[in-house]
């Protein structure tokens, strides 16, 4: 499989996240829906490394991007760092195991709606880098 392909099925991969984390929030589930946008942000990381011919097993993808930032452009400089910071503000998020039903919620409602907003964005700048990368 070359990068390219790759670097596609992580796209398509992190679409589909992206897809549960909606409908996690729809029904409820807000742990469901930070776990499903940290997978979204992984997956994408994962599809930029493999762009660049690069592929990685281990947690914490978007951290490894800085192996690859002296090739970006401004663009793609804007998603790694867009990547990074939500990363490091999700990751401490997925380690503490919580129901959403409890009384100490990890994330309110209105700010998982914009959780998703933000991630949504994140998906079309991806979406755009991967076309201007092939172009």
């Amino acid at each position: 499989m070359n990068n390219s392909a790759l670097a596609s099925e992580y796209l398509s991969k992190s679409f589909r996240l992206l897809k549960q984390a909606k409908s996690s929030l729809e029904e409820g589930d807000l742990l469901g829906t930070i776990d499903n946008a940290y997978s979204f942000i992984e997956n994408l990381s994962k599809a930029i490394l493999a762009l660049y011919g690069f592929y990685s097993i281990s947690p914490h993808n978007a951290q490894r991007l800085n192996i690859i930032l002296y090739k970006l452009s401004e663009k793609e400089l804007t998603l790694v760092r867009k990547l990074q910071l939500l990363e490091q503000r999700l990751y401490p998020l997925t380690l503490i195991d919580e129901a959403s039903f409890k009384d100490s919620v990890l994330i309110r409602n209105f700010e998982a709606k914009g959780l998703i907003k933000e991630l949504e964005e994140i998906f079309e700048l991806a979406n755009s880098v991967f076309d201007e990368f092939h172009s």
